[in-house]
């Protein structure tokens, strides 16, 4: 299989953009953006987040029992840019608090702070589980990707 061309077939999918985050044994911030993030259960409330194994946060996610995921808003790309980038330390001069369970990043659509359900052995990609035990939202449009472009999700009218 072409990688390279398997890549770009996924990348049609739109998906949300968010930065996972969470602390390491020194309570020092750790945080990555990751777009494979979706609601697995409402009762109890799960979610699922993939985390790639290679990955410079990957060692402080596998070793904590909580993390937070950030939704992004669409304000917010170049922190996404951040967050993805080869920058040693991506907390330097970010606005962050410290939430219940992990860093959270001010202006962000929606905070889901999670103790670790779960985790599943998904090749080159850990599959982490989260039971959401707090949130916070706001009605700013998030942010989305596809095809290699960041936009702002359309907001939908208020029903009456």
């Amino acid at each position: 299989m072409d990688q390279r061309d398997y890549r770009r077939a996924l990348g049609s999918f739109p998906t949300g953009v968010t930065i996972v985050t969470a602390f390491d044994p020194d309570r020092e911030p750790w945080g990555l953006t990751a777009n494979s993030f979706t609601s697995v259960s409402l009762q109890p409330p799960v979610i699922s987040v993939c985390i790639a194994k290679a990955g410079r946060v990957f060692p402080t996610l596998s070793g904590s029992d909580h993390f937070a995921v950030n939704i992004l808003s669409a304000a917010q790309r170049d922190l996404a840019l951040h967050f993805a980038s080869d920058v040693e330390n991506r907390f330097t001069d970010t606005d962050w608090t410290a939430g219940s369970a992990a860093p959270l990043l001010p202006g962000a659509s929606a905070h889901l702070e999670c103790t670790v359900h779960d985790r599943v052995d998904a090749g080159d990609h850990e599959i982490l589980l989260g039971r959401v035990l707090d949130y916070t939202h706001r009605p700013d449009p998030p942010l989305v990707f596809c095809r290699g472009s960041f936009f702002a999700a359309p907001q939908p009218e208020a029903s009456p």
